[in-house]
């Protein structure tokens, strides 16, 4: 009894630490697709700019005036979205239950932790080597799952299922599901108004970016060639083509980083 007693506040103490890096980790996502779709829309207007990807964002924002500093922030930020998620998973932060469906959840946020865990070990490697070599995962892994046996069908399949998450994110723009998170008991009434607005558009327009980048997938699988993947600056460079289309994403990705900003003050958060 005594043991439980001396851990328990130190234990609540970590878990009030990890929510408060969670909260810096949705800030750096912001940052980083609010730099993505600002150069996006700049290309999209000709004037300078480019398509790039999160790995890229973060070289801009490394290059700015006190880049560094901020940069190393982000990168801490980005690892501790990644802590928040792998334990939130791990714990049920989120209360979503042991049903199969929860856990196939929970799975997806633990994904989502190492992915962005990843970036941030990306972006700390840049600053302490001044140099990081950029990786376009997506194709580098769907080169490696051709090589295994029935590789074509799986990375076919992945990027069908890909293209359904797309389509899930479609839905819950349109549906308003991505308000379900947040507490928006302390905002303002045009603050709420402001949060769905930009939400339902950056979530809708992210959706359309990875609904791409799944067909890019698909159609790797579906030709036996890797060249044909891409992540998110090959689903950009291919809804360039599109006169309408590409600056009305470029905007939603910006508007998607808002959204994190957002989310960064707002969100429902636990790690325990």
């Amino acid at each position: 009894m005594t043991t439980a007693t001396t851990e328990t506040p130190a234990v609540e103490q970590g878990a009030t630490w990890l929510v408060r890096v969670g909260r810096l980790g949705y800030a750096a996502k912001g940052l980083v697709y609010i730099v993505v779709g600002f150069l996006a829309v700049e290309a999209a207007l000709g004037k300078g700019g480019g398509t790039t990807d999160t790995q890229g964002a973060l070289r801009v924002i490394g290059d700015a005036p006190f880049g560094k500093i901020l940069l190393f922030i982000v990168g801490i930020g980005l690892l501790g979205y990644a802590g928040w998620r792998l334990i939130s998973a791990l714990v049920d932060g989120e209360r979503r239950g042991d049903e199969p469906t929860s856990i196939m959840l929970r799975i997806g946020e633990a994904l989502r932790g190492l992915a962005y865990g990843s970036l941030g070990v990306w972006t700390m490697r840049y600053l302490a080597q001044g140099y990081a070599e950029s990786t376009d995962h997506a194709r580098a892994t769907t080169r490696r799952a051709l090589e295994f046996p029935a590789g074509r069908w799986l990375v076919f399949a992945v990027g069908l299922g890909i293209m359904g998450y797309a389509l899930y994110q479609l839905y819950r723009a349109a549906t308003r599901k991505f308000l379900k998170r947040l507490d928006l008991s302390s905002a303002s009434g045009t603050t709420r108004t402001l949060i769905e607005r930009v939400g339902w558009f950056g979530i809708a327009a992210r959706a359309i970016v990875f609904g791409m980048i799944g067909l890019l997938i698909a159609r790797a699988g579906w030709y036996f060639n890797p060249s044909e993947a891409g992540g998110i600056e090959k689903s950009l460079d291919k809804l360039a083509a599109h006169q309408y289309v590409f600056p009305t994403v470029a905007a939603g990705l910006i508007a998607f980083g808002i959204l994190q900003l957002a989310t960064a003050r707002y969100r429902i958060m636990r790690a325990k």
